[in-house]
């Protein structure tokens, strides 16, 4: 693991890295969502949080999954 620095940084943020991203899709989505529909643009959001989430969690699972296989 020591000559792979970014699966050691996914592995060890992984998580938190994941909900701080989806978060920050949301609100691009909102963002971009706000000039077409007003506050409708919030009604997805909550889906939008979940899915994103969920997609980038399980790349960090898959990341480790690699991980420990190679290991």
């Amino acid at each position: 693991m020591d000559r792979f620095p970014a699966l050691r940084l996914i592995l060890r943020y992984g998580r938190i890295g994941s909900g701080i991203l989806a978060l920050l899709i949301t609100a691009a989505v909102s963002a971009y969502l706000w000039s077409w529909l007003g506050a409708w643009a919030l009604l997805p959001a909550p889906v939008v949080l979940v899915v994103s989430y969920y997609l980038l969690k399980s790349y960090v699972e898959i990341v480790q999954i690699v991980s420990e296989m190679a290991h």
